[in-house]
């Protein structure tokens, strides 16, 4: 497994020494990023967010739960549907006042992060955050020991829940190599949604198939060898109408594009994702 990479203790000293210059008093919001490590903004309550990565800051917070991020996640830890934020937020308004009112709360969290030689962990309840309906929830702040440097900041539960839970702890439905295909003249609408391992190979693949006269849709299940290769296939095993216009599809305008994103997220293939389990539990025990 590749090492996190995490603010080193001559970075944090760095970064707490840069958070000293007055301007980060003035609500400036550094936008360009010259350093993965550079000071982002420092919050209200005193709490320093940093440009950060996929392992840290910002960017972190972005990938792992942000509630339009595709990202796939695997490892100790890391397996299962990360919380979410919702979509209507307003990321640099709301995370920050979020963590500001962890922080006051000053909770420590009992049961410690998997690096607490680097980390401490809040928890505590907000109501700052977009269409809240002043219903406080409850977050995790994590933060570098002696220090403000914020590492990450979500939700306990996903606060817009439309998300599907998903069955498979081995395997990840990869929302950015969906595929749509139809024939020239063709009346199917072919929708191809993979599910990898944490070698981003494709075991699985859910094959959709729409009739465009009558939008009535068939899921099949595409069993693939360890290696990727496909090995067999299960015919029909969903069958549902969806809403889509045929005009929407022959434009293959951003219409289409909207449908295909939405449905191959938010989609529940709870049943067939149960037939995958049961076919790496019975098949590929001993691949």
């Amino acid at each position: 497994m590749p090492q996190k990479q995490y603010l080193t203790p001559e970075l944090v000293q760095w970064i707490i020494e840069q958070a000293k210059d007055p301007i980060w008093q003035m609500g400036v919001l550094a936008s360009i990023k010259k350093h993965w490590f550079g000071i982002l903004s420092i919050s209200n309550g005193g709490l320093i967010h940093i440009h950060g990565n996929q392992d840290t800051g910002w960017a972190h917070i972005m990938s792992r739960h942000g509630y339009y991020s595709n990202d796939l996640y695997f490892g100790d830890g890391a397996l299962g549907d990360p919380s979410r934020f919702q979509s209507s937020g307003i990321p640099i308004f709301d995370w920050r006042q979020i963590a500001d009112d962890v922080y006051a709360q000053s909770i420590i969290d009992t049961k410690e992060h998997p690096d607490a030689a680097l980390f401490i962990k809040y928890t505590g309840k907000s109501e700052r955050f977009t269409r809240s309906g002043n219903e406080p929830k409850d977050f995790v702040l994590i933060l570098y020991r002696d220090s403000k440097i914020v590492h990450s900041i979500f939700p306990k539960k996903s606060l817009q829940a439309d998300t599907p839970k998903s069955k498979l702890r081995d395997f990840k439905r990869a929302l950015d190599h969906v595929t749509g295909e139809k024939p020239l003249n063709g009346e199917f609408l072919t929708i191809r949604i993979p599910y990898v391992n944490k070698e981003i190979i494709k075991r699985y693949v859910i094959v959709v198939q729409i009739e465009l006269n009558t939008m009535h849709a068939l899921a099949h299940l595409q069993v693939n060898w360890p290696n990727g290769q496909p090995r067999y296939s299960i015919h029909t095993l969903l069958g549902f109408d969806v809403d889509l216009q045929k005009s929407d599809v022959d434009a293959n305008d951003i219409k289409l594009t909207r449908f295909i994103n939405s449905f191959t997220k938010y989609c529940d293939f709870g049943h067939m994702e149960e037939v995958m389990a049961r076919t790496e539990k019975h098949l590929f025990a001993d691949a």
